[in-house]
């Protein structure tokens, strides 16, 4: 037996309940309610929601009237499928105005006409089904965030378009934007929610109304487009078009398309073939942002088929053991000793010969077989700790790296202890390397997990720190015991001093942080002297060890000798050569790049006389000629305190005669301030006079970097610290209690019932207003009304807020955004999303402005656009 359509009565009358009950018990079931709190509380029941049919609403009744019941009712979407028939004595124009204003279907009048009754329930019943028929269709071929197709129904409109005209020729594309993922990290959800949509407008108004161009949204900020291919030039009007108006998109990052194009020359191909070509193409333009397209071409095809290979084989390859450690050593600068290594894999093929890692990882981790390769390295990696410690070793710590991919296994934390509980290691042994990427696509989760591991006693590594856009947000959010440098950031810039500063600050924050910082890709000895000056503790790299078999590694470790010490010695003595005697120091001296001075200090009389400069020393200060008389320190170039630093350090050479350093504040001839790094050598003594070398460096750009990051620094500290200040305005208690237990633990929390008292709050506080929370249906002064006069305030203007909403529709979302909101929160409350969207927009802001204070301050020096 079928399960019946179920009718609601809400009615405060038991004899026209009764009545009604009994004139519709045959074909439905009835459930009753007495007024609009009591209809509520029964659709806020799923079991009872999901089964009711139609509603029959009396207007007159205590506690909640029928229009206080349409006014909450209309505000869930859910409910609003629901058709309701209003039951009336008196049915005027003005009343039946109301009711539809507010979502009422249809109308009844009282006395009750039973078949005029069951006529309209029956029709109110048919009509809610046609539309939620309507509805799942609709879900079913469309994207419901941005209204066009959805992959499913685009790939087989793309299937009939290329039925329907088999003499045209197609193209088929793949458009994406560059680095989508830092529109939700640096802006927020609903901003790259409001960038789809865009994108997908765009997309409708470049096809228009012709029926020879399918589109869809593939998936995340993936579109796809089949078109009619009128040659090259044709195809790069649509990049063009989208490169233009993604350029004017009002948002504070550079928004690049990328898109990859596949002429369709085979028409035999499955949609999902031809989509992966033109995603082929798509990857050879990644990171391309002047030739932001490209064509797919058949050497392509080379890359699909050996793709292919290796997933045939993968699974064997792990049975049979083919994937190898190799260790790569990581050593400590201060004595060049082994410290450490970090474990990688190799695939040994059993004919000979090796397949790279940057072949096959792409691709497990696309098709999800890198979590079974991480598992079987870790357990490789356990089982080799656990062989030296049966052999009495002692070893240094390895790591082994996590991908992004296993990173989302729910019992990752328990996969890693169960290995080194298995195996007996100590968890200080095993250390885990995750990208800095990694830590962006999904903070929260990522989190967690950390959190995790280090309470299990494991440290965590953050790989390749620097090379994202967000690496001092994630350094704040997510708590990691070591920095990993990628050496590729000097390397990958025309400004390489530039470059030196912004590294040479990240070592010293690190510092700051109690943070050691690991340099990889060490691979020139002008690297291991630029990291050494900066006091890094850590390097990795071909200079001192290449991935080596875990038999070198171990031969390695043993020997005594390291001839790769040796090495990095003997390199030191040619540099030495300026330091060792003065008989020598005059052949180098001239031809120095870096400014280099020799000094003649008197300590009875606190003097410090230049005695010979080299040409670069000229080219620093902008002097002609050195005026020696009265010597170094009094110089007008240099304040008090500056006076002071020098005078101490010459000091303290002259008690070791050995090397000293210090930095200091002078100006050149100019006026310009510079920042000097002074480093010293004791050469000889003649008499009371010590002659000592120097060598200088301009490190003014350094410590701009460094003063900005103690203000970042201290940013943080104090926005962990400052009570921020939150206004929730609502008419309803409830609502502004709700909210109240979520923040108050963060926040210093104001309360108002109306705009007007809202702005009386504002008046008070006097600009003490971080955030506000607003309800947009209130007495007095609704929430549109208050945004409108906020907006025409230049002091309140400024504070953003966010809507407290129980319909979070697109058209609502985007009458708020127009109406100056920032976000949106969604009743019913959940927590963690509602922290969640008032730190991204306070966040958003913190960003905003410092972006833009950055901007000002590089438009002088730069000419970059202030992209991010």
């Amino acid at each position: 037996m079928g399960s019946r359509d179920k009718v609601l009565i809400v009615d405060d009358s038991e004899l026209d309940r009764i009545a009604l009950k009994k004139m519709l018990k045959d074909a439905y079931e009835i459930v009753e309610a007495v007024d609009g709190a009591g209809a509520l509380r029964i659709l806020e029941s799923q079991k009872e929601f999901d089964a009711i049919s139609a509603i029959i609403l009396d207007l007159v009744m205590p506690q909640m009237d029928g229009f206080e019941f349409l006014r909450e009712y209309r505000k869930v979407d859910s409910y609003r499928r629901i058709p309701v028939i209003v039951a009336s004595v008196e049915r005027d124009v003005k009343t039946e105005k109301a009711c539809l204003a507010l979502g009422a279907r249809d109308f009844i009048g009282k006395p009750y006409d039973p078949q005029i009754v069951r006529f309209r329930v029956e029709n109110a019943v048919r009509s809610s089904e046609q539309q939620l028929s309507r509805e799942l269709r609709y879900r079913a071929d469309y994207d419901m965030l941005t209204g066009i197709y959805n992959k499913t129904h685009f790939f087989e409109a793309t299937r009939v378009l290329l039925k329907r005209h088999p003499e045209e020729t197609y193209a088929f594309l793949r458009l994406d934007i560059e680095k989508f993922q830092l529109v939700n990290s640096f802006f927020g959800s609903s901003s790259g929610n409001g960038l789809l949509q865009y994108i997908a407008k765009e997309i409708r108004k470049f096809a228009g109304d012709t029926e020879q161009i399918a589109y869809g949204r593939i998936e995340a900020d993936i579109f796809g487009i089949c078109m009619p291919y009128r040659g090259e030039e044709a195809m790069l009007e649509l990049v063009r078009y989208m490169r233009m108006r993604l350029g004017q998109y009002q948002l504070a990052f550079d928004v690049v398309p990328a898109i990859g194009i596949y002429v369709i020359r085979e028409r035999d191909l499955s949609i999902d073939a031809m989509y992966d070509r033109a995603n082929l193409a798509a990857k050879q333009c990644k990171g391309n942002y002047i030739e932001n397209y490209a064509f797919y071409v058949d050497e392509m095809r080379e890359d699909i088929v050996r793709e292919q290979q290796i997933v045939n084989h993968m699974r064997h390859a792990l049975d049979e053991e083919e994937f190898v450690l190799y260790l790569q050593p990581k050593y400590s600068l201060q004595d060049n000793r082994i410290c450490g290594a970090e474990v990688l894999v190799r695939w040994a093929k059993p004919e000979g010969g090796m397949i790279s890692p940057g072949e096959f990882i792409p691709i497990f981790e696309r098709n999800g077989f890198i979590t079974k390769l991480d598992y079987y390295v870790w357990e490789k990696t356990c089982k080799l700790l656990a062989g030296w410690i049966a052999e009495g070793k002692k070893p240094s710590p390895v790591s082994v790296n996590i991908s992004r991919v296993s990173l989302y296994n729910p019992r990752l934390v328990e996969a890693i202890c169960g290995l080194t509980d298995r195996y007996h290691i100590p968890r200080e042994l095993l250390e885990l390397e995750l990208t800095e990427s990694a830590y962006t696509t999904n903070p929260k989760a990522i989190k967690e997990t950390m959190e995790r591991l280090q309470k299990e006693g494991f440290s965590i590594l953050m790989d390749d720190f620097g090379s994202g856009y967000s690496s001092l947000n994630v350094l704040k959010d997510i708590a990691v015991d070591v920095l990993k440098i990628d050496m590729k950031f000097l390397s990958d810039t025309d400004q390489e001093g530039r470059s030196q500063n912004i590294l040479a600050s990240v070592v010293r924050m690190a510092k700051w942080l109690n943070l050691p910082v690991i340099a990889e890709g060490v691979e020139r000895r002008e690297q291991v002297d630029f990291l050494h000056s900066v006091g890094c503790e850590y390097v990795q790299g071909f200079y001192f060890a290449r991935p080596m078999p875990v038999s070198d590694y171990e031969k390695l470790v043993s020997e005594k000798k390291d001839e790769l010490q040796e090495k990095y010695q003997k390199d030191e003595i040619g540099r030495d050569m300026l330091w060792n005697a003065t008989s020598q120091m005059g052949s180098v001296f001239s031809g120095m790049m870096e400014p280099a001075v020799i000094y003649e200090y008197e300590k009875e009389q606190n003097r410090i006389d230049t005695l010979r400069v080299n040409n670069a020393y000229y080219d620093m200060f902008g002097y002609e000629d050195i005026n020696s008389s009265g010597g170094l320190v009094m110089e007008k170039q240099l304040s008090d305190e500056s006076r002071k630093i020098l005078i101490d350090t010459f000091e303290d050479i002259a008690k070791s005669k050995e090397t000293a350093a210090c930095e200091f504040l002078r100006t050149s001839k100019s006026g310009r301030s510079i920042w000097v790094h002074l480093k010293l050598k004791y050469i000889t003594s003649v008499g009371e006079k010590h002659i000592i070398v120097g060598t200088l460096t301009d490190i003014t750009e350094q410590r701009m970097m460094d003063q900005e990051l103690q203000k970042y620094r201290q940013v943080l500290l104090a926005a962990e610290k400052t009570e921020r200040t939150m206004l929730v305005v609502d008419d309803q208690e409830v609502n502004r209690g709700l909210l109240k237990c979520i923040f108050e633990q963060q926040y210093r929390i104001l309360e108002a019932e109306n705009g007007a008292d809202a702005f009386e709050v504002l008046n008070r506080e006097s600009g003490k207003v971080d955030i506000i929370l607003l309800d947009l249906a209130m007495p007095v002064m609704d929430g549109m009304e208050f945004l409108k006069r906020k907006q025409q305030d230049a002091v309140l203007a400024g504070i953003p807020v966010i809507i407290i909403t129980a319909d979070d529709t697109t058209g609502h979302q985007i009458q708020m955004l127009q109406l100056g909101a920032e976000d949106y929160i969604v009743k019913p409350f959940v927590p963690e999303i509602a922290m969640r969207r008032v730190e991204n927009v306070l966040g958003a802001g913190r960003l905003l402005k410092r972006m833009s204070v950055a901007g000002g301050k590089d438009k002088g020096e730069t000419d970059n656009g202030g992209t991010v």
